[in-house]
């Protein structure tokens, strides 16, 4: 429903029925077919990984489900778009396969049935555990290159040393209930699969037509590190004029920290000092009151009475009623998505790309019809 739209009710008590679950539930059939409340694959007995530990956090995310801003509903997905296409790539699945997106490291996850896997993203190191008395042994598993993960084998993945999100792909795709078009987990609406958690069941895909496993593949970009300084390009506005110039220079001459506030809603900025006095102050507004309620997009750079920015990534709000300086061009969102906390981050202004308007043609040049 809409804004606008008119609602009627209509009595229907004595048409009601109790179902069994699943479809059949009357509470649960408005979600679509196969879906359920939680958003979740039933359990399986087929090929599937089975998560023994979540680490910090561990979602499934494929390309997101863009479109639905009227309905209040963001395109979630995954953050870093680049790295979950590149795990896709190399396993041989599609682009928008589903694929686990984990936090920092910690994910400890076993394979039922053999399966093969690829890591892409931040720089996390990962190391198979064998079964016991089985071939091959435990073993170190490379970034960015397909690698067998055996029935009943463990993979772990550790703290990444640059970098904050990996992806796991797996040949076939991570199978969920579809919401909305997607398999994405979007933590600001809770619409998708729930996190994993230990004892989580993901099925694999067993669908033919796969293209065949790829080769090993170089960093699409170097990960940001905590301490080292991440540029990222920014288009002012639509709001500069809340700041001034003077607002718009100091966003863009200053270094800001990343902190451990961040999310996948948003990475939250404080000022960076470098233990310099003075070195960094916060944003002011020189306009007084507040501004409507207007669209957000992810890359928003929305300042909050703070001063502070808020870089909007995959989860953004669909509206918000802070203004906006200056917006993170699409192109470097994903790097925004690898940023640690403690790392730092330099905006560096830029103009949008000039847009070629559309050839017209006029009527002297458009031929007669003849009829054959």
């Amino acid at each position: 429903m809409a804004p606008g739209d008119r609602v009627r009710y209509r009595a229907v008590r004595e048409q009601a029925r109790i179902g069994g679950g699943g479809n059949s539930d009357p509470g649960t059939a408005a979600l679509g077919p196969g879906t359920t409340p939680a958003g979740t694959a039933a359990p399986t007995t087929g090929p599937a990984v089975v998560i023994e530990h979540p680490g910090l956090q561990s979602l499934l995310q494929d390309l997101g489900r863009p479109g639905h801003g009227d309905l209040g509903v963001s395109a979630a997905g995954a953050a870093d778009e680049d790295s979950a296409r590149q795990a896709n790539r190399i396993v041989g699945n599609a682009p928008g396969a589903a694929v686990i997106e984990t936090l920092l490291g910690g994910l400890r996850l076993r394979a039922r049935e053999h399966q093969v896997l690829a890591l892409a993203g931040a720089e996390a190191p990962a190391v198979i555990t064998a079964v016991a008395g089985g071939l091959p042994a435990d073993r170190a598993v490379a970034r960015r290159t397909p690698f067998a993960l055996y029935d009943g084998e463990t993979l772990e993945i550790g703290e990444p040393a640059a970098g904050l999100r990996t992806y796991v792909a797996v040949r076939g795709g991570l199978e969920a209930d579809v919401v909305l078009g997607s398999r994405s987990t979007d933590t600001m609406s809770g619409l998708g699969p729930a996190p994993l958690v230990a004892g989580t069941e993901v099925p694999v895909g067993t669908r033919a037509g796969y293209a065949a496993v790829g080769s090993d593949e170089p960093p699409l970009r170097r990960m940001p590190r905590a301490g080292a300084t991440t540029e990222l390009r920014v288009v002012p506005g639509p709001r500069g004029d809340w700041f001034g110039p003077t607002g718009v220079d100091r966003l863009a001459g200053q270094d800001w920290l990343v902190t451990d506030q961040s999310n996948r809603i948003g990475v939250r900025l404080a000022v960076s000092q470098d233990g310099t006095p003075g070195a960094g102050k916060p944003l002011e507004r020189i306009r007084d009151g507040e501004l409507a309620s207007e669209g957000a997009v992810a890359g928003a750079l929305q300042v909050p009475p703070s001063g502070l920015p808020v870089l909007f990534l995959a989860d953004h709000p669909v509206t918000g009623g802070y203004p906006v300086i200056g917006v993170v061009v699409p192109e470097d969102l994903t790097l925004a998505a690898q940023l640690p906390p403690g790392s730092r981050v330099r905006f560096v202004l830029t103009t949008p790309p000039e847009t070629t308007p559309p050839a017209t043609i006029s009527s002297e040049t458009v031929p007669e019809r003849t009829d054959p």
